[in-house]
C-alpha cells in the first residue's frame, strides 16, 4: 500500500493553491479580486483617518474638560445662597440693637426678621449657563468619537469579511459603501470638531463675561486675545475660499463655501434676470472637489514645481535613470502640447549637467554595470537630453562619455537606436555628438559603419565615396558637421562650453588630415578660426 509521502509545506501550499482555485472558479472571480483589492486600500486609509480624528478629539476633549470642570466648581457657587451671608445678616440685626439701647420698639418692629430671598446675579446665571452648555457640547463630541471609532471598525469588519466568495465581498463592500454615501457619514465626520470649536466658542464668551464683574484689567487683556484668536480662526476659516492651495481649513470652511457660492449664484441669477439673459445651470462643487480640480490643471507653474521638487529629492542610481526615462515621453505628452503648457527645461540647464554628468560618470566608470547596461543608461541620458534640448547638459554629457567611454563608442551596433528611434526626425545635438564619436573611434569600417557615416552627414552615395578614396576626408567632414552644431552653444554658454567643446573636439580629430579633400580643409581651418575668436 502506497503511503503518502508529501511533506506538510508541500501540502499546505497544495491546499492553499486549490482554494485559491476553488475562489476563482467563476470567470467574474478576477474582476471582483481586483475591486477588493483596490477598495481594501481605500477603505483602510478612510478608517485610519476617522480612527486619528477621533483620539485627537478625545485627547483635546478630556483636557478642556477639567479645565472647564475646575472653573464650574467656583462659578457654581453664585447661583445658590451662601450660608454665611444669612449669618451675616442676623449679627448685623443683632449688632444694632446692642448698639444702640435706646432704640424704640417700633424701630425694632421695622426691622426684617428673615433674610432676603437669594436671587443670583444674571452675570452669573449667563457664565454658568454658557459654560455648562460648553461642558456639555464638549462630553457630546467626546461620545461622537467614541462612536465614530466603533463605526470605523465596524465598517471594516462588514467590508472585509474572510470567508466569502470574491463577488459576494465585493457586492457587501458596494452595499455597505453606498449606504457611507448615502447618509453623508464623512461630511459627520468632517463636521464633528465644529462641536469642540463651538464648545470653546461658548467658553470664551462666558470667561469675557465672568472677569468683566471681576477684574476690568483682567478683562481687557483676556479679550484682546480673544478678539486676536478670533481673527485668525475666521481668516483660516475664510482663506479656502479665496486661495484654493491654502492648507489652512476649519470645520466652517465647508459651510462658509457653501454660503458663498449660493451667494454668488443668487446674484448671478438676479443679473441674468434683469438683463433678460438665458440662466446657465450652476455647476456646485464642494470646497475639496474644487481644490482637486483648481490643482489637476496644467500650468507651467506647477511643472515647474514639480520638476524641481523631483530633480532635488532623487538621489539613487535607479531613481534617476528612471527620471531621466520619462523625459523624452514628457515632452511629447499630447496632454502637456494640448494644454499649451511646455515645461521650459532650459531653466534647470546647469542642475540637469551636473546632474547628467554625474550619472554618466558613475555608470561608465563603474565595474558593476555590464557594457550592455552601460549602452542602455547612457542612451537613456542622451535621448532625454535631446528631448529637454538643454545645451549645456549636452557638452557636458559628450564630454563626458568621450573621456570614460571610449570603449563603448568602438561598436556601432551599440548606437544603432540613437538614429532609428528619431525615425524621419534629425537626430538631437546629443546624439549626433556621440555618434560623432563613434564615426571616429570605430576601427573596423564595414558597411555598418559606412552607413552610420553616412547617414550623420547626410552625403550622397557618390560624395561619400569620393570621402572614402581621399584619406580620412570622412573623418574630417564628421569633425566639421559636429563643430558646426555645437558651435552655435559656445555663443549662448558664459561658463566653460569653450574648453568643453574644445576636449569634444580634440577627441574626434585623432585622425591624419594630410591626405583629406582640399575643400574640407579650408572648411575646418574656417570653423578653427571661429572658435578662436570667441576665447
Amino acid at each position: 500500500m502506497d503511503r503518502d509521502i508529501t511533506s506538510p509545506q508541500a501540502r499546505t501550499e497544495q491546499g492553499q493553491s486549490s482554494q485559491a482555485q476553488a475562489v476563482f472558479s467563476d470567470s467574474s472571480g478576477p474582476l471582483f479580486h481586483m475591486y477588493i483589492k483596490m477598495t481594501e486600500g481605500e477603505d483602510e486609509k478612510m478608517a485610519h483617518r476617522w480612527q486619528k480624528d477621533a483620539d485627537g478629539i478625545l485627547i483635546f476633549t478630556g483636557l478642556f474638560s477639567a479645565a472647564l470642570a475646575a472653573l464650574l466648581t467656583v462659578s457654581v457657587q453664585d447661583l445658590k445662597p451662601n450660608p454665611q451671608d444669612t449669618t451675616a445678616f442676623y449679627l448685623g440685626n443683632i449688632y444694632q440693637l446692642l448698639a444702640d439701647p435706646n432704640i424704640s420698639h417700633t424701630s425694632i418692629l421695622a426691622t426684617p426678621v428673615q433674610p432676603p430671598v437669594f436671587s443670583p446675579p444674571k452675570s452669573a446665571v449667563l457664565v454658568n449657563s454658557l459654560w455648562f452648555l460648553s461642558l456639555v457640547v464638549s462630553l457630546t463630541s467626546a461620545l461622537l468619537a467614541t462612536m465614530l471609532q466603533q463605526w470605523a471598525r465596524r465598517f471594516l469588519t462588514i467590508t472585509q469579511p474572510p470567508l466569502y466568495s470574491p463577488h459576494k465581498r465585493a457586492s457587501i463592500r458596494a452595499f455597505f459603501a453606498h449606504g457611507v454615501e448615502r447618509f453623508h457619514l464623512p461630511s459627520s465626520v468632517e463636521a464633528l470638531p465644529a462641536l469642540l470649536h463651538l464648545s470653546l466658542f461658548l467658553f470664551f464668551t462666558g470667561l469675557a463675561i465672568y472677569l468683566f464683574n471681576i477684574n476690568h484689567t483682567v478683562f481687557s487683556v483676556v479679550v484682546w486675545w480673544v478678539v486676536l484668536a478670533g481673527g485668525v480662526y475666521g481668516c483660516i476659516t475664510l482663506m479656502p475660499i479665496f486661495w484654493h492651495d491654502s492648507p489652512y481649513y476649519s470645520p466652517l470652511s465647508s459651510s462658509a463655501w457653501i454660503f458663498f457660492n449660493f451667494t454668488f449664484f443668487a446674484i448671478r441669477r438676479i443679473r441674468y434676470f434683469l438683463l433678460n439673459h438665458q440662466w446657465p445651470h450652476p455647476r456646485y462643487l464642494g470646497l475639496s472637489k474644487t481644490v482637486q480640480e483648481y490643482g489637476s490643471e496644467l500650468s507651467a507653474e506647477i511643472n515647474n514645481r514639480i520638476l524641481t521638487w523631483t530633480i532635488q529629492t532623487l538621489e539613487e542610481d535607479k531613481d534617476l535613470e528612471q527620471f531621466f526615462e520619462a523625459i523624452p515621453g514628457f515632452c511629447s505628452s499630447e496632454v502637456v502640447q494640448e494644454s499649451g503648457l511646455e515645461l521650459d527645461f532650459t531653466k534647470f540647464d546647469e542642475t540637469l549637467a551636473e546632474a547628467f554628468s554625474n550619472f554618466c560618470y558613475d555608470t561608465l566608470s563603474s565595474s558593476l554595470f555590464s557594457e550592455g547596461d552601460k549602452k542602455r543608461r547612457v542612451i537613456v541620458c542622451v535621448k532625454a537630453i535631446d528631448a529637454a534640448q538643454l545645451s549645456r547638459t549636452t557638452i557636458s554629457t559628450i564630454r563626458t562619455v568621450f573621456n570614460h567611454g571610449v570603449d563603448l563608442l568602438r561598436s556601432v551596433d551599440m548606437w544603432q537606436s540613437l538614429t532609428s528611434s528619431s525615425g524621419d526626425q534629425v537626430p538631437g545635438l546629443c546624439s549626433q555628438g556621440i555618434i560623432a564619436g563613434v564615426i571616429t573611434k570605430t576601427s573596423e569600417h564595414d558597411e555598418r559603419w559606412e552607413a552610420l557615416a553616412k547617414d550623420q552627414l547626410g552625403l550622397s552615395e557618390e560624395v561619400f565615396r569620393s570621402y572614402l578614396e581621399n584619406g580620412d576626408s570622412v573623418l574630417l567632414a564628421n569633425l566639421i558637421h559636429i563643430t558646426r552644431l555645437l558651435f552655435p552653444l559656445c555663443l549662448n554658454e558664459v561658463l566653460d562650453s569653450e574648453l568643453s567643446l574644445w576636449n569634444v573636439l580634440s577627441s574626434i580629430s585623432e585622425f591624419g588630415i594630410e591626405n583629406t579633400l582640399p575643400g574640407l580643409q579650408h572648411n575646418f581651418c574656417d570653423q578653427v578660426v571661429k572658435l578662436q575668436c570667441i576665447e
